[in-house]
């Protein structure tokens, strides 16, 4: 678990939640005291029995972590020289689940085990009075103010999340009444006259050559010859050794070269003309077409939608909220966003990817931090 998490477990206010408490080390007892995380006390077992849990088969209310040190507190009257402060796997559990809710059973562990470090630590510093140190109570006062403020924007972006997700249906409708050209689907041949990269001097012979021979082929094709014994022949008469395939399954017209997807303006049966690109010469069939339902299509239509939502939403809400930037100090051309949109789960199509509506419309992803850096920046739920 990275560095920057453990730190931020700490300053969420990781104490209070563990709700430690004091007992004497001389009291005799078989077992502690165990808070649970209602605040209900439950016996727990000793330590020497932590030792024989099996993972996975450990309760709610046992403890994890027991640490000895000196209590802070006269008990009943009485300075104890040792306490113990206990951690249970509930507690650990509850500030896991809201900092890394997908953390492993492996980094749970190492939770715990850098709190007990940590808490160490921290409380040999407070016996120091380290806190009373001025550079170190200004690092503590800028720590509660940068977690406070990422506590409340991971709030706000978490409530965006929400609201975008809320699409109705009719809005899904009239966006796929109006844009039933992006789910044209169809089964194209594509044969390619590969240009070669020729001197100067006989560019343009070799290319007016390369034409012809691809308008030749093209009108075999029109006439019914099969487009995967086409291709085989512009390969032989240009020397190419490779594997020959022409078949575009399901392909799309936001999936083609640019200027390519004049195919699905055609009838099924249809040979565009000869299309004229950087790398070569193109002729395209449309074997057949269909449309995506509406139910197929919803999936794809989404994303998009619930991105312009959570836009539309953070425009309403933080209509008051300007930001100027120096642009020069910052090394920008222009100001970055101020509210960038949450990465609502909608984004995410089947398998992991974006749909291609949503690949139209969504920013690049930023460049990720260095691992241990510190980061302020609102981590919205993925």
């Amino acid at each position: 678990m990275r560095r920057g998490r453990i730190i931020l477990f700490i300053l969420l206010g990781a104490a209070p939640l563990f709700a430690l408490s004091d007992q004497s080390a001389q009291d005799g007892q078989n077992s502690v005291t165990v808070p649970s995380s209602r605040g209900i006390s439950a016996p727990g077992p000793r330590p020497a029995e932590l030792e024989s849990r099996v993972e996975g088969k450990v309760p709610p209310e046992t403890p994890v972590v027991i640490l000895d040190g000196p209590c802070k507190q006269p008990r009943n009257g009485v300075q104890q020289s040792t306490c113990k402060s206990v951690v249970t796997r509930a507690e650990v559990d509850s500030v896991v689940d809201v900092l890394e809710p997908n953390a492993s059973p492996a980094d749970r562990r190492q939770l715990a085990i850098n709190y007990a470090r940590l808490a160490a630590a921290s409380a040999a510093a407070s016996r120091r009075h380290l806190e009373k140190d001025p550079l170190i109570a200004k690092q503590l006062q800028m720590q509660q103010k940068l977690v406070y403020m990422q506590v409340l924007a991971d709030a706000f972006y978490r409530e965006l999340e929400a609201e975008a997700k809320n699409v109705p249906i009719s809005e899904i409708e009239k966006y796929y009444s109006g844009h039933q050209v992006d789910f044209d689907r169809g089964e194209v041949r594509r044969l390619f006259v590969p240009k070669p990269i020729p001197t100067p001097p006989s560019q343009s012979v070799a290319a007016s050559k390369l034409k012809a021979e691809a308008e030749e082929l093209r009108a075999r094709a029109v006439a019914g010859e099969d487009f995967d014994k086409l291709q085989k022949t512009a390969y032989d008469d240009l020397g190419i050794k490779a594997p020959v395939t022409t078949k575009l399954s399901m392909a799309r017209r936001t999936s083609l070269p640019a200027g390519e997807d004049v195919v699905f303006d055609l009838d099924p049966g249809q040979v565009t003309q000869v299309l004229d690109s950087r790398t070569g010469f193109v002729v395209l069939k449309l074997e057949s077409r269909k449309i995506l339902s509406l139910e197929d299509a919803t999936p794809e239509i989404l994303p998009f939608l619930q991105r312009e939502r959570a836009q539309q939403v953070i425009q309403n809400t933080t209509e008051s909220g300007k930001a100027e930037f120096n642009l020069q100090y910052f090394g920008l051309l222009s100001a970055p966003e101020l509210f960038p949109p949450p990465r609502v789960t909608g984004l995410a199509g089947e398998g992991g990817t974006q749909s291609e509506v949503a690949q139209r419309s969504a920013p690049r992803r930023p460049m990720p931090r260095k691992r241990g850096a510190a980061g302020i920046a609102p981590t919205v739920p993925r």
